[in-house]
């Protein structure tokens, strides 16, 4: 019965590691999903805003890059 014991209680310690463990990995990937939801947001806003500046520029407006109006 002894030896029951201390298999069982040497379990629960294992057990008790791992959740200790998982508990920190949770933890981490918590914070990740923050990050990335932070960043889904600024990149939802740089959308917005370049959404908007190109409703801008008008239609039958033709943009020529600088390196090409350069060479003339």
């Amino acid at each position: 019965m002894n030896e029951q014991f201390e298999r069982l209680e040497a379990l629960s310690q294992e057990q008790q590691k791992l959740i200790e463990e998982l508990e920190k990995e949770n933890q981490c990937l918590k914070a990740q999903t923050q990050t990335l939801s932070n960043r889904i947001q600024e990149l939802e806003q740089q959308r917005l805003l370049i959404d908007r500046e190109m409703a801008e520029i008008p239609i039958d407006f033709d943009l020529i890059p600088e390196d090409d109006l350069n060479k003339n």
